[in-house]
């Protein structure tokens, strides 16, 4: 066994050594470039053995430098007056084993001081033309006729100098939902300074979309080169009042004082599962719930029993002091009924609201939503009084949308048009069909007498005064409720502030929701982040590109072609009763 094992050990270095003789007959180049150094021989034997990729690059290299340098050679000998033409170059004729490095000054220097510039070189062609022909009859080079080009082959390139460059223009992207096609529509009303560009494009100047997520707020920074600048169509803390939570915290911090936070908005229950004290806030509403029933009990559950995770999140500061001892309004009871509502945080368009008026049921549906029903969780709620005794059109429940403006500047501005939404079906209070309580189009579109009373369940406010005349209801809309409407956004925007960072090139549209109760007091239900812009009645169609339009001119028109009048662009979109070149948005204020 031994001795097979020597054998084969033998073997492998008899091979080795074919290899290594094999590689250096192979590389014989690369020695010639080291043959005056011992050291560096050593290293290209390793690199032979380790790498021989390396090796065979390196080859190749001394291979050309080894050329470079007996062509270098031949050279010297031709300038020496050794007019030996070119041979193949053996090995003994390489004497420099490294390339030298020219820089570009050399390389003038060189040329001015080179035998071999190009009239030198014709010189010594003409001698050896001389050689080879009879010298009476060689003709000069210079005394010969010489061939031009036509020019017509080559035509010169026809420049129009006079043509101007064509001009930068801005970038926008619209995002998908809620009819982005007529804001881009209303963009291409400036197609001499916008182009539409899609998502992944990297220079954007503005996003309109239907959320914030995924705006880096921290890009809105101040610029004097318009080019550089960008704006959203959200403003970064709009929560404050967009979210139904929001909007409650921040008037009740504002007033410091629950009746009059709960004089512009119905009575507000705020429950946050994901703060430590959500506890408390089950408590407050139970107690409150349970002590103000005008119902007789028919039901022995006085409490709701969760038994959610306690997170170590704070709560919000909000004071509720005095809710045990305060009264609701009139209009907000019934001796009939007695129902609530149970809203999520921060959804929108009637999304999980129902109506409720036992323990019972709004115990079963934070639950379904806290551990998911169907596609949806929310650990965040707000249970709000339902108005029991609203407003009648028609004997069917409506309420009023307005919208709001906020500017890069912060300035707010209130569109000087609204529009009614009703509901389909007649009120009742016995019933908890959402049909008749919510008044949302993305609500209502679903329901099957859709459009029976209304194009599109909507009134403008002419026609709402005039049904209210008909009904014989002593209320002055445009005299009474409209001065109540700017006095409650006032109040809302004044009680935070969205821009806390002062970030520029911010604007936002908002939805403000209104109801009247039978006592005609305004009540404000609630504020949209991201407004329906859907065109589902004649009256929209007319309305909504104009306030697009306008607040545009108020807003981007201003931050990047402020020296372009859009007032005077054609088409103009036409609203009845109010002049073309009219800006329908009225400056209320600015944003504290």
């Amino acid at each position: 066994m031994a001795s097979t094992s020597k054998e084969k050990k033998i073997k492998k270095k008899e091979k080795q050594q074919e290899i290594q003789s094999k590689s250096l007959g192979n590389f014989h180049n690369l020695q010639l470039l080291c043959k005056a150094d011992d050291r560096q021989k050593k290293t290209l034997q390793k690199i032979i053995k380790q790498k021989p990729d390396l090796a065979k690059s390196l080859n190749i290299y001394a291979d050309g430098v080894r050329y470079y340098i007996a062509r270098q050679q031949q050279r010297d000998k031709l300038l020496a007056g050794k007019e030996s033409p070119l041979i193949d170059i053996t090995e003994e004729q390489v004497q420099i084993p490294v390339l030298p490095s020219i820089t570009n000054r050399q390389i003038v220097r060189q040329y001015k001081q080179d035998q071999l510039n190009p009239k030198n070189l014709s010189e010594s062609l003409e001698k050896s033309y001389k050689r080879q022909n009879h010298s009476n009859n060689y003709t000069p080079l210079a005394n010969r006729q010489r061939n031009n080009i036509i020019q017509s082959q080559n035509p010169a390139l026809k420049i129009n100098r006079e043509k101007e460059l064509p001009k930068l223009k801005f970038n926008y992207y619209i995002g998908p939902g809620n009819n982005g096609e007529l804001v881009k529509r209303i963009l291409q009303k400036r197609e001499q300074f916008w182009s539409a560009v899609p998502q992944q494009f990297q220079y954007k100047h503005f996003i309109w979309q239907q959320s914030y997520f995924g705006m880096d707020f921290n890009k809105l920074q101040g610029s004097d080169i318009q080019y550089t600048r960008m704006m959203y169509n959200f403003f970064e803390f709009h929560k404050n009042i967009t979210s139904k939570s929001g909007l409650s915290i921040s008037l009740l911090q504002y007033f410091n004082n629950i009746e009059k936070t709960f004089d512009v908005i119905p009575l507000v229950f705020i429950i946050n599962f994901k703060n430590s004290d959500w506890m408390k806030d089950v408590q407050q509403f139970t107690e409150f719930y349970c002590i103000n029933n005008p119902l007789p009990q028919t039901s022995t559950k006085n409490n709701l029993d969760f038994d959610f995770y306690v997170s170590n999140l704070p709560a919000n500061k909000v004071n509720y002091n005095g809710i045990k001892t305060y009264k609701m309004q009139e209009t907000l009871t019934n001796k009939t009924q007695y129902l609530w509502l149970l809203k999520p945080a921060d959804w929108n368009r009637g999304e999980g609201v129902h109506v409720f008026n036992t323990l019972e049921e709004v115990e079963t549906l934070i639950k379904s939503y806290y551990y998911g029903k169907g596609n949806y969780e929310c650990k965040e709620f707000v249970i709000q009084k339902y108005i029991e005794k609203p407003l009648l059109l028609g004997g069917r429940k409506f309420d009023i949308r307005c919208w709001v403006l906020i500017t890069h500047e912060m300035h707010y501005f209130l569109f000087k048009e609204a529009y009614i939404r009703t509901s389909g079906t007649t009120f009742s209070l016995e019933n908890k069909d959402r049909y008749i309580h919510l008044t949302n189009n993305a609500v209502q579109k679903n329901a099957q007498n859709y459009g029976q009373f209304e194009d599109g369940n909507q009134l403008s406010l002419k026609k709402f005064q005039k049904q209210l005349d008909e009904q014989e209801t002593k209320y002055d809309f445009r005299k009474d409720g409209w001065p109540k409407i700017k006095e409650i956004v006032k109040l809302t925007l004044n009680s935070t502030k969205l821009n806390k960072r002062n970030r520029k090139y911010g604007m936002q549209i908002l939805g403000y929701d209104f109801m009247i109760d039978e006592n005609l007091k305004l009540w404000l239900i609630e504020v949209n982040a991201n407004p329906c812009i859907e065109e589902s009645s004649n009256l929209l169609k007319m309305l909504i590109p104009r306030m697009l339009d306008d607040a545009f001119i108020l807003t981007i028109d201003k931050v990047f072609t402020p020296e372009v009048d859009f007032k005077m662009q054609q088409p103009k979109f036409k609203v009845d009763e109010y002049d073309d070149q009219e800006n329908m948005w009225e400056q209320l204020g600015v944003c504290g």
